[in-house]
């Protein structure tokens, strides 16, 4: 493991991983306050201030008390049940009507009823015939829900119906079961788009390759390019309003010729904004001159509801779409992210942005499975999906039932945002979910002066945790301007009064 610097503060905001840093501060703050005293921005996850859906983890729960039914050492549902579905609906209702009180029995088969008939709606508008009894199989075979099969290693149809639907519904992207891929996570998918474009055999991306990409950008991705010696053209983004720095048009008509893949992470981490539909088009136009591939993380998007559009619809013959459910469901833990990529994405891709480079592949989708298993890109485990099957039909669950807490999330997060800069005393931008913020610009700043090592520090000695933010801007970003005081704050991570709490504690330690 990478080591931190061995100086006064144990740290170097210079040279330094910001996720390693943050443990460090993390451990501080545990030590000086007190683990229950500790207010924790620093990381993405938002399990610390909120929990999944309540309605979703309730209906999961009675989904497994039906696979014990029906699938038991005495009982196999695959090859021991000859039930018709009236029959089988009616064991279904026996069994809740035993196990809980009338009220709750009436609740989870009322929504068993509404799955099974929504799953009949996706699945007829996506060009599958099912049937309540299908739907039944499908969720039941081989207990796959509770963990006990190998999946389809493209992810459960079902559950790929759900998902499709959900981006049918949100962009109306004309999209079904078949154009998504599931991985663990959206850093799973990062890490296999890398692995594949930069694998010796494949050959897409070669060392002095260049990927375009904004500035300030989730670190990973500059670490992975950096270990990847790749060149990096960044666009360079105010981190306060999300606006781009100087003209788009001059930026694009500077970047260099071998420009072959251009990142996108929209909305942004670390800035919580999104792109204007302004920038996605130019970006799609450049993308279509240069014959780039576009990989867009979009894992916080649903946080923007008034959103319609996305890269996607500027440049759809090119574009790698990475989403997940993680964020908005509040289930990070579920390791739950999917590709998605066009009937017209796939086919444009395989023919032409990756001709000659799909190894033993027979077409991107297919490439992307392979390599998204452990070992190299020639499918070694591609018989596993490696998303589990609790993951993901708990996430389904919570897509197909988590309307009214996931309403209630957004407006609990919008109010964090507004109060974090409120008591701050600094101007909110309608940016989401994070914030990146120059410490020294807090009004009333009295650390002139202090290093920025001893500022991350002293913060942590009262209990408050950020990430430090100078490695998610780009080398060229740096020289420019020191950003070794900006910060990263998860405002989701917290309840409002842990939230007020740590803004307030930011304040006084900044201007005392």
């Amino acid at each position: 493991m990478m080591k931190l610097t061995d100086n006064k503060w144990g740290y170097d905001l210079a040279k330094d991983n910001p996720f390693r840093i943050f443990r460090l501060l993390r451990e501080v703050a545990d030590e000086s306050v007190g683990v229950s005293n500790v207010v924790d921005l620093s990381r993405g996850d938002p399990g610390y201030g909120f929990s999944p859906s309540v309605h979703g983890r309730e209906f999961y729960a009675f989904l497994l008390e039906v696979d014990m039914l029906l699938n038991n050492p005495n009982h196999h549902f695959v090859s021991d049940n000859r039930d018709t579905y009236e029959v089988l609906w009616e064991k279904i209702q026996v069994h809740a009507k035993q196990t809980y009180n009338e009220k709750k029995a009436d609740r989870v088969l009322k929504d068993f009823y509404f799955f099974l008939t929504r799953i009949e709606k996706y699945a007829k508008e996506q060009g599958l015939v099912w049937d309540k009894k299908q739907v039944i199989f499908e969720m039941l075979k081989y207990s796959a829900l509770s963990g006990g099969s190998y999946l389809d290693p493209q992810g459960e149809t079902l559950v790929r119906l759900v998902v499709a639907n959900h981006y049918n519904e949100r962009f109306n992207l004309g999209i079904d079961y078949k154009d998504l891929i599931f991985m663990q996570g959206v850093s799973h998918g990062i890490g296999t788009i890398f692995k594949l474009l930069n694998d010796v055999q494949c050959g897409f991306l070669q060392k002095g390759d260049t990927v375009l990409i904004s500035s300030p950008v989730y670190a990973p991705y500059n670490t992975i390019m950096e270990n990847r010696g790749l060149n990096i053209f960044s666009i360079p983004v105010n981190p306060e309003t999300g606006d781009v720095v100087g003209n788009l048009d001059e930026h694009l008509a500077a970047a260099p010729d071998n420009v072959k893949m251009i990142c996108l992470i929209d909305p942004n981490n670390p800035t919580g904004f999104c792109n204007s539909e302004e920038f996605l088009e130019k970006i799609g136009k450049f993308a279509k001159e240069r014959n780039a591939l576009i990989v867009s993380d979009e894992v916080y998007s649903d946080f923007f509801f008034a959103r319609k559009k996305t890269i996607m619809h500027f440049a759809p013959e090119r574009t790698i779409l990475i989403g997940g459910r993680s964020k908005i469901e509040r289930s990070t833990g579920l390791r739950f992210g999917e590709f998605v990529i066009t009937k017209e994405g796939q086919k444009y891709i395989t023919e032409n942005i990756l001709k000659g480079h799909l190894d033993t592949a027979k077409d991107i989708m297919q490439l992307l499975i392979f390599a998204k298993a452990p070992g190299g890109i020639r499918g070694e485990f591609q018989h596993v999906a490696f998303v589990t099957g609790p993951s993901q039909y708990l996430g389904a669950a919570h897509m197909v039932f988590g309307d009214e807490d996931r309403d209630e999330y957004l407006k609990r997060i919008r109010v964090n945002m507004e109060s974090f800069y409120e008591i701050l005393g600094m101007k909110y931008n309608k940016n989401l979910y994070y914030s990146c913020f120059d410490l020294m610009k807090i009004p009333g700043n009295t650390k002139a002066g202090m290093e920025p090592e001893e500022l991350f520090y002293g913060l942590a000695k009262k209990g408050v945790v950020l990430i430090p933010s100078n490695l998610f801007f780009s080398e060229a970003d740096r020289k420019e301007q020191d950003y070794r005081y900006y910060a990263r704050a998860s405002l989701p991570n917290l309840t409002f009064t842990y939230l007020q709490k740590a803004a307030k504690l930011i304040k006084e330690y900044m201007t005392n």
